[in-house]
């Protein structure tokens, strides 16, 4: 009884891998990966200009130091994610949840995040030129001059000084 459980476990825990080589090559292949699971991927330095991760599942994705000018985040689950030095100008990142993601030095040139969460988010160093931040949430939020901004916390979340 035991092979049998062994192999009904592999079994189903090959789905779960397939599915996100499928995602990855899908992004690959067209630039275009709404509505995907891209946990955890490790996309640093790579070139993403214009690409579609709309509505998607970026949670703890690592997208340090790439190229995502022009590049659609509207209505994605972005938590824990590392966008160290990358650059996002004219990245159209609406209504998205960023919470804890690290935007250290990236360019925001242009770009809009109206009615994001950015609670504790760290944007040191990071240029906000020109950047909309209308309907942003602010909690524990690190500027790029190194102040923390609280602005949107609410009366449940512990605010840092």
């Amino acid at each position: 009884m035991k092979p049998v459980l062994l192999i009904a476990s592999l079994l189903t825990a090959v789905p779960a891998f397939a599915a996100e080589q499928l995602y990855l090559d899908r992004l690959a292949d067209t630039n275009i990966c709404h509505h995907c699971n891209l946990t955890d991927a490790d996309l640093q330095g790579k070139d993403l200009n214009s690409a579609d991760l709309s509505e998607a599942l970026l949670k703890g994705i690592n997208l340090s130091k790439a190229q995502l000018v022009g590049a659609w985040f509207t209505h994605s689950r972005v938590q824990n994610a590392h966008f160290d030095n990358a650059d996002l100008s004219t990245a159209l990142m609406d209504n998205a949840d960023f919470t804890g993601a690290s935007f250290k030095g990236a360019n925001l040139t242009n770009a809009k995040l109206n009615f994001s969460d950015l609670t504790n988010v760290d944007l040191s160093d990071a240029i906000l030129v020109d950047t909309e931040l209308r309907g942003v949430t602010f909690c524990n939020t690190t500027m790029s001059d190194g102040k923390i901004n609280n602005e949107g916390c609410s009366a449940s979340e512990p605010a840092s000084k």
